[in-house]
């Protein structure tokens, strides 16, 4: 509750509000006493001097005080916060360096597009300091976390109940026959189950799914959640399980995933378009089984590719790093229709810039090659691909190409796949050209005739885990151009912390695998706990999980 009252301030101050321990575009935080953000806060906090109407003229802003900073006090602490007062100007928004950021006229912000100040805010300020967003109905919460915001109080719980409304998670009803205390009560606990459900959802990856549970019957809540662009350090590169995807296909997670295909080479001249299946990864559903089977008995190497929405194209190689759900209604949105051609385009680009000449077999339903943009293609199946028929003429048709990749072999194909996928992670290839693979994932290439391993691929996110000698590659491979984090002390297994920090790659995303150096040289190797944009303005906490250390 925000209660604009003068308080007698202790002289000290924390600068330990908030520890950052989780992200989902918004943030799971811990306080000093373990409990956890996004939660309901109860302080009382002073304003000296005349509040900013929020339509105020722009010609008379400079009259009034558009900042009021404070110390208050709070779980036996004293924090410093500032007071922001700019109305609709948020142009005139000054950021002091503060513990708490107190946004003042909630009410008329959350209906405007300069709601979108808040991840601004986020960005500019220190993970350990917190954003507080006064007097917000419960089905605001989920977008406003997903912007940045860490603290809420449950005013409008008092007030609408003193006028006879109950809340849900998506509306207030009003209601006969009820008390202003059985009101209150009930309105705050919708408050902090919704709340629940945000600290759940962060930890375990589906916020945007609450995001757009509640903001979608509310144009206001709507627009902005459209109109927001996330950062997309603030996600995994790939979550480990299945997301859901339903009004949106226009997600960060499929953001990240297309700005990392830009990096895919493909292998062979020979490519063959596949749909989708609802089991994954594609490779061990019952469809899927019966067209490698079918590619196989051709004994040609091609290029798979699954066309699929909402990520437009997935190679082969890349399917594990894809785990979706979307409503399937046997009719293509124009976005859908659009992004498959756009990436489809852009693939075929790339076969063409490497290979004198290729084929396109499209072995797709009749309403995926509806959609297709392509000139010259070759269609193997008619309605039902996994037809008897349909397998065998894509076998019979995969003949007649084998001349194309007569330099291609399989065991090359596994090889030049683990190189791809290291390109989508890291940017960069730092897999050895002779490497064999177990059958647990684990990556192994020779050094002084030994087996050494130098990754493994993680089973349930299909990324690559690091070990020390594949993390020295990845170093030497692409010095500061990958994902390092610089130390100025001799690291050991554990966490490192702000005051071992020295230095790092911005683009670095949470959860990535890191390497660990110190004067250039390599010692370690462990994940991101936040994005390498955050690690260089946090105070406290910790930054990095230090997995191997080298002797």
């Amino acid at each position: 509750m925000l209660t604009i009252i003068i308080l007698k301030i202790k002289s000290y101050r924390c600068d330990r509000m908030l520890e950052p321990i989780a992200y989902d575009i918004g943030r799971l935080c811990r306080e000093e006493d373990k409990e956890l953000t996004p939660k309901l806060i109860n302080i009382d906090v002073k304003a000296e001097g005349i509040k900013m109407p929020f339509d105020t003229y722009r010609e008379l802003t400079t009259l009034f005080k558009k900042s009021f900073i404070g110390d208050v006090e709070y779980k036996g602490n004293v924090f410093k916060y500032q007071i922001l007062n700019f109305g609709k100007y948020v142009d005139l928004i000054e950021l002091e360096d503060v513990d708490l950021y107190i946004i003042a006229d909630s009410r008329r912000l959350i209906e405007r597009k300069e709601l979108q100040i808040i991840p601004k805010i986020r960005e500019k300020v220190s993970p350990n300091s917190a954003i507080y967003f006064p007097a917000v109905f419960p089905w605001e919460m989920p977008l406003l976390v997903y912007m940045g915001v860490d603290y809420f109080d449950d005013s409008l719980a008092k007030l609408y109940a003193s006028m006879g409304y109950k809340f849900t998670k998506n509306r207030a009803l009003k209601v006969d026959n009820h008390s202003f205390e059985e009101l209150y009560n009930h309105n705050k606990k919708i408050y902090e189950e919704i709340l629940e459900e945000i600290r759940v959802a962060i930890k375990n990856g589906f916020l945007r799914n609450i995001v757009e549970e509640t903001s979608i019957s509310h144009p206001h809540l709507w627009a902005n959640y459209r109109r927001y662009e996330p950062d997309l350090r603030n996600i995994p590169l790939s979550k480990g399980h299945r997301i859901i995807v339903t009004t949106n296909i226009n997600i960060p997670e499929v953001k990240k995933y297309l700005e990392r295909l830009d990096n895919y080479e493909p292998y062979s001249n020979v490519i063959v378009l596949l749909p989708c299946s609802s089991k994954k990864p594609y490779s061990i559903s019952q469809s899927h089984q019966k067209f490698i089977k079918a590619i196989k008995s051709s004994k040609v190497i091609v290029e798979e590719v699954i066309l699929t929405s909402p990520y437009g194209l997935v190679p082969r190689a890349l399917e594990r790093l894809v785990n979706y759900d979307i409503p399937v209604t046997g009719e293509w949105s124009f976005e859908e229709i659009e992004l498959i051609n756009n990436c489809l385009k852009k693939f075929l680009k790339k076969v063409e810039e490497k290979f004198d000449d290729y084929v396109v077999i499209a072995h797709l339903p009749e309403h995926y090659i509806d959609i297709l943009e392509l000139d010259d293609v070759v269609i193997t199946s008619k309605e039902n691909p996994t037809s008897e028929d349909a397998l065998k003429n894509l076998t019979e048709t995969l003949k007649k190409y084998k001349e194309l990749t007569n330099d291609l072999s399989k065991k090359r194909q596994k090889i030049h796949n683990i190189q791809q996928l290291s390109k989508f992670q890291f940017g960069i290839n730092f897999i050895p050209n002779e490497i064999f693979i177990n059958h647990r994932g684990q990556i192994f290439t020779k050094v002084n005739d030994k087996n050494q391993q130098i990754a493994s691929i993680n089973p349930k996110n299909g990324l690559l885990i690091l070990t020390l000698a594949g993390g020295e590659l990845l170093w030497n491979a692409g010095g500061r151009d990958i994902n390092y984090v610089e130390v100025n002390y001799k690291i050991k297994k554990g966490s490192l912390f702000p005051p071992g920090f020295v230095d790092c790659n911005d683009n670095i995303s949470y959860n990535d695998e890191v390497v660990l150096i110190k004067d250039d040289e390599f010692l370690g190797v462990g994940r991101a706990l936040m994005s390498g944009f955050e690690m260089k303005k946090a105070k406290h906490g910790a930054l990095v999980n230090i997995r191997n250390v080298k002797r």
